[in-house]
């Protein structure tokens, strides 16, 4: 299967799913605005994980090439980036990974988004994607602790029920993980709303959490 681009790759979100996905032998381009400092992503993801397929390029090359794109771009400059290159999301699966929110007083909160959520953005700007939001409860930190199993649930919204399929068998195989539906996109706003609460948790616990739906076989 062809190659999962990830776009904005070179934060901690980015990265850290880069390692996961070339943990289960997914071939990876990390993307950002900085060619170099996409290489150098690759590189780190490389030296983390054997035998990783990994390669770095400017997030437009990389969301022209690939079929699988993943967005985990600052949430500020979505719509920007929409604005000039949602022509190459045509038909494509687009896993939204981003989070809207900032911090005030010691604490994260929400940013409000026009639309509803980043996900219902990205398929306004983009209405020929595949757009599923998913991945946006699993922290950075536990992402990127690559000799640690990962636990909880990844919920994920999106109005393309194959799509939603093709991302649950995806999560499915990273171990410990369970792919759960959550419903339309129009849910992922509830997605992004409970990472904040989570960040806010994990300030006042001194810990890292994760989610698990309970009463599901």
């Amino acid at each position: 299967m062809a190659a999962i681009a990830i776009l904005g790759g070179t934060g901690a979100e980015g990265v850290g799913l880069a390692l996961r996905f070339a943990q289960i032998g997914e071939e990876v381009v990390i993307g950002s605005r900085d060619a170099n400092r996409a290489a150098e992503a690759a590189r780190r993801v490389a030296t983390a994980v054997s035998g990783a397929r990994v390669g770095g390029a400017e997030n437009a090359a990389a969301a022209e090439a690939s079929e699988r794109i993943v967005l985990a771009l600052p949430h500020a400059g979505v719509e920007a980036f929409l604005a000039q290159h949602a022509p190459a999301m045509r038909g494509k699966l687009v896993i939204d990974v981003m989070v809207p929110l900032r911090f005030a007083g010691g604490w994260c909160v929400s940013v409000p988004v026009a639309e509803g959520s980043l996900g219902e953005l990205i398929q306004q700007r983009a209405p020929q994607a595949r757009v599923v939001s998913a991945f946006k409860n699993l922290a950075a930190e536990h992402l990127q602790r690559v000799d640690e199993a990962l636990e909880g649930d990844v919920l994920l919204c999106g109005d393309d029920d194959a799509a939603k399929k093709e991302v649950a068998a995806l999560a499915e195989r990273i171990p410990k993980l369970r792919a759960i539906d959550a419903g339309p996109l129009s849910g992922a706003a509830g997605l992004e709303r409970l990472t904040v609460m989570q960040l806010n948790i994990n300030r006042l616990h001194r810990a890292v959490t994760a989610v698990r739906i309970l009463g599901l076989s």
